[in-house]
């Protein structure tokens, strides 16, 4: 992207080519090297992937833990399923430092507000003291950020396994972040009309 958008450019910035052709390698460097949480952030999708066909099938939340192993690598206590609106995900085993959460939301339904998280869903995993992942009907994966006392859409529609009945309400699209006092106004607005 950065190569795109800098290109536009070289024929109104002399030596540009020059500073481009000494910098690149190092911001390709930058690039390459994943920060840990992008690392989590990869390895929670596709664990999400595998178990959200079960959880849309079922029509039932499946949750667990996320963490490192003895090895210091990432791990995932097995999906435990729970009801429909709700999953807990047992306590922390041992051999594992945990750093997440996971849940997913269930099936399609045009009368619940799946494709956000919920106000329990940030205050659960606020008051645990971690982040936290969740997966919707839709195929979106949410992050609960603990730091930052916010939930963020971490991959659109599609990123994980979809329920192949869900349809889009345009009326009542998510936005791309939450806090605590935002999503009480979301749950306040739903008027379970599209």
């Amino acid at each position: 992207m950065f190569s795109k958008r800098i290109s536009n450019y070289w024929p109104a910035i002399p030596g540009v080519c020059f500073v481009v052709a000494i910098a690149w390698p190092l911001l390709a460097q930058e690039q390459s090297e994943k920060e840990p949480a992008d690392d989590l952030d990869t390895f929670a999708i596709s664990h999400l992937d595998k178990i959200q066909p079960r959880s849309i099938r079922d029509n039932a939340e499946y949750c667990g833990l996320f963490g490192y192993d003895e090895n210091g690598e990432f791990a995932a206590t097995p999906a435990i399923r729970g009801g429909r609106d709700g999953c807990n995900p047992g306590i922390e085993p041992d051999g594992l430092e945990v750093i997440a959460s996971y849940h997913t939301h269930g099936a399609y339904s045009p009368d619940a507000d799946t494709e956000a998280p919920s106000v329990d869903d940030l205050l659960g995993d606020f008051e645990e003291g971690i982040d936290g992942y969740i997966a919707t009907p839709s195929g979106r994966v949410w992050l609960n950020l603990l730091e930052e006392r916010v939930s963020v859409l971490l991959c659109d529609p599609g990123c994980v396994y979809a329920d192949p009945n869900f349809r889009a309400c345009p009326a009542f699209l998510p936005d791309d972040e939450y806090t605590i006092e935002t999503l009480r106004e979301r749950e306040a607005a739903d008027t379970g009309e599209c």
